[in-house]
């Protein structure tokens, strides 16, 4: 009789727990890879409320790959800096318990494996359930632990717990999940809760998959934003389960399965309260030219979504009033407080201004917690991009050298220096300038100061100034430069000239064939040395070589 009561006090107490489990959803995080297989972080979040006990210090998950039938237990271990209750949003009295269960596990390398949890059974306050504390909980996803054309390792999408809490009759963004770490594209889609492997739940007189908030209800994905909206006219806390797909290209460029979790996303729908809740502020906007992104800031979270990019809910306009449509956005934090928003054409100096409006013809603007808005106005300057000079960095005394400046058209004015050179002539509006270096075999440097809307850039360019060598008998020819490091240029010498090069004891050190005016020395010794062109009237120079 004994061991009769203890097993009812058994099933009575493990019955009384899981009627206050909710949902839950499986994450997981690759470790290390081995020659046949990979160690991965398995977490386990589970939902209840806190009208129950607390649930135990373990819980026992399932692992099997795709291809058997067979079963193995895995425990994992309860995290309890990692657990905690999500406090009561919107006004909302109905408190969630958050419980982080880990462990790590080995499996084979580039396999399917399917991963379960279940127990019996949910709160009966769950409103699009029918008999809810009947009904079974089955969290379940599938790790894929590599693909050989794709990569040796994966992870899931990381998962935020949290309460989608929303107000009656007002559209509600929420985050399913954030960006796949491993880069990989993800789809979505409304599917049913599972009561075991092969049975949905059974879903409330009114409520259905396509419905799972109710008829009268709104309920869609934003894939590109990676958000559920949701729309109800009546106060409800329900479930609705979206499949989260990972997809990556292979080598052939075909998109393969890299694991599927399905989250079960609390919905808690309550009713609008008496005032108008105040707006999001946006606290920072920054723009940089030739780029087409705005990063802007809010002070409290909002969720962006594809329906608010149509020209009203967000708008931009440069210093002469002229539209750049934006496009969308990507976030940029995981608090969604900071966002980069898409333009249509390219940012250019100057200012800007963004606003972030309510279309009245539709009652929508960025949403964000708790019927709160993104309702500002903010402005911001695109500076110009800096002054850059583009020349030669080597050039012969007395020959002009001509230096270009690049993105002068947004300088007020400027200012510049020369050293060991003089500017011949510069244009007006700082375009251009022609530069007489020297005196030779030495340093000259030309710095430039571009002044614009304030502020000021710099711009220098460092030339190497060389002596030439001129003889007559041989018309024009000019050799530059001298002294030389690696290569000597002798301008005006007949194709096929010969040449040789001795020291100053008259040692022949090198001679050949002068090719394209060309006479490489980078092989000859720092020093002094006599040049001999033959020809009709043999040509004689000194040059140095110095490395």
């Amino acid at each position: 009789m004994r061991h009769v009561l203890l097993l009812l006090a058994f099933v009575f107490s493990t019955a009384l727990s899981a009627t206050h489990l909710i949902t839950g959803d499986f994450t997981f995080e690759h470790q290390s890879t081995g020659a046949n297989t990979s160690t991965y972080k398995v977490t386990l979040h589970l939902y209840r409320d806190l009208n129950g006990i607390n649930l135990p210090s373990s819980a026992t998950v399932y692992y099997k790959k795709l291809s058997q039938s067979s079963a193995t237990s895995l425990a994992l271990t309860q995290n309890s800096s990692n657990s905690y209750n999500l406090a009561s949003n919107c006004g909302s009295n109905y408190g969630v318990g958050v419980v982080t269960y880990e462990g790590t596990v080995t499996l084979d390398n580039n396999s399917g494996y399917d991963f379960y949890y279940t127990t019996c059974c949910r709160p009966s306050g769950i409103t699009n359930l029918a008999n809810p504390s009947s009904q079974s909980i089955y969290i379940s996803s599938v790790l894929v632990t590599g693909k050989p054309a794709i990569r040796s390792y994966n992870n899931s999408p990381a998962i935020q717990p949290g309460i989608a809490t929303a107000y009656v009759n007002t559209n509600f963004p929420f985050e399913i999940c954030q960006a796949d770490q491993d880069g990989d594209s993800l789809s979505f889609q409304i599917v049913p809760a599972k009561s075991n492997a092969t049975t949905n739940i059974a879903y409330a007189t009114g409520h259905s998959n396509s419905a799972p908030l109710g008829n009268s209800s709104m309920v869609s994905i934003d894939t590109a934003n990676r958000l559920l909206v949701v729309n109800s006219p009546m106060q409800q806390n329900s479930i609705v389960n979206v499949k989260i797909v990972e997809w990556s290209k292979d080598t052939t460029g075909t998109f393969k399965i890299m694991g599927i979790t399905e989250r079960e996303i609390l919905v808690n729908i309550v009713a609008a309260p008496a005032t108008t809740p105040s707006n999001v502020s946006a606290t920072g906007a920054v723009g940089s030219y030739g780029t087409k992104d705005v990063l802007v800031t809010t002070a409290d979270a909002v969720f962006p979504t594809s329906a608010n990019f149509d020209g009203v809910q967000v708008q931009l306009f440069d210093g002469n009033g002229n539209a750049n449509t934006v496009t969308g956005s990507t976030v940029m934090s995981s608090s969604y407080q900071a966002f980069a928003f898409h333009t249509a054409d390219t940012l250019q100096p100057g200012p800007y201004t963004m606003i972030f409006a309510e279309n009245v013809m539709d009652s929508m603007a960025i949403s964000g917690y708790c019927g709160k808005r993104l309702i500002d106005t903010i402005s911001f300057f695109v500076a110009p991009p800096p002054p850059v000079l583009v020349g030669p960095t080597d050039s012969i005394y007395g020959a002009n050298a001509t230096y270009n400046v690049l993105n002068y058209q947004w300088l007020d004015s400027a200012s510049f220096s020369i050293t060991n050179g003089t500017v011949v002539t510069w244009q007006p509006d700082y375009s251009q300038f022609d530069i007489a270096w020297g005196p030779a075999n030495a340093t000259g440097t030309f710095t430039l100061i571009g002044y614009a809307n304030g502020g000021s850039d710099t711009a220098t360019v460092t030339v190497e100034v060389n002596g030439i060598g001129i003889i007559e008998c041989f018309g024009d020819l000019v050799l530059y430069p001298n002294p030389a490091r690696d290569l000597i240029h002798i301008a005006g010498a007949l194709e096929g000239t010969t040449y040789t090069l001795s020291d100053l004891s008259g040692r022949v050190m090198d001679k050949g064939i002068l090719e394209g005016g060309r006479l490489p020395v980078d092989h000859l010794p720092n020093g002094t040395y006599v040049l001999v062109l033959d020809g009709p009237t043999p040509w004689i120079q000194r040059i140095q070589i110095l490395h």
